[in-house]
């Protein structure tokens, strides 16, 4: 299946100057100890990468990586006052961590990320603007995504020429550039469709001995786009094919 992800956000990459003094400003309600160093004598904070396949919908997943000095105890980045995202050194300085965004979270990109890192006694830290094209989506224009839409959900053979080691065939006609994938009760928990064409999804399975062959009757096709999900179910026409 082709997988084309609406919104790509391109990947950001933020810089931080050596010496550079990063004052954290924070509501007064919720006001912390103030750090306004980027690096001590026990290490340095000297870079962030962040990136997200569908800006900051409710489940886009973010990507992380930061360059800092080897050897950090612990490192996070905080999204918000509620969402915090672990970091671990996948090789010596470079420090990486994925979130993927939920529908209770409450991120604002047009106030600023918090990286913090801790090597010896004290953390240090520095705020991140969030990338302009996250700040965009913010105020209402991001590029809009098409409604999930299923026009046509068809599978063959049917009846008794549906026997172990027949292959069903499933085809969903409906939105382009999505993610479409089926599921028989019992049998096929999920079988990602491929988009041959735009709009048109296709896929294969060849039927098991243990499998319950009524149970292909009661198939769905799952569509996605962005952060819409849609659910059809066979239709008599496309059933009967």
């Amino acid at each position: 299946m082709k997988r084309t992800l609406q919104g790509k956000v391109a990947t950001a990459v933020l810089l931080l100057a050596p010496l550079v003094v990063a004052t954290v400003a924070q509501p007064a309600a919720a006001q912390q100890p103030q750090y306004r160093v980027a690096e001590s004598r026990q290490g340095t904070i000297s870079g962030m990468t962040i990136d997200s396949d569908s800006g900051l919908r409710p489940g886009s997943t973010l990507r992380i990586s930061v360059r800092a000095t080897p050897g950090a105890r612990w490192a996070n980045l905080a999204l918000s006052d509620d969402v915090r995202v672990p970091l671990r050194e996948r090789a010596p300085g470079e420090y990486v961590g994925s979130y993927v965004i939920r529908q209770r979270d409450r991120i604002d990109p047009t106030s600023q990320m918090m990286l913090r890192a801790g090597w010896g006694e004290g953390p240090v830290a520095v705020a991140y603007n969030y990338p302009p094209a996250f700040r965009t989506q913010a105020m209402g224009n991001a590029p809009a995504t098409a409604n999930a839409e299923v026009s046509n959900f068809a599978m063959w053979p049917r009846g008794d020429r549906m026997e172990p080691g027949r292959v069903v065939h499933f085809r969903v006609e409906g939105t382009p550039n999505a993610r479409a994938a089926v599921r028989v009760p019992g049998v096929i928990d999920r079988l990602d469709l491929r988009e041959e064409r735009p709009g048109m999804y296709v896929g294969s399975y060849t039927i098991r001995r243990q499998d319950d062959i009524n149970a292909f009757a009661d198939a769905a096709a799952v569509l996605r786009t962005g952060d819409q999900r849609v659910v059809a179910h066979l239709d008599r026409g496309g059933y009967n094919r």
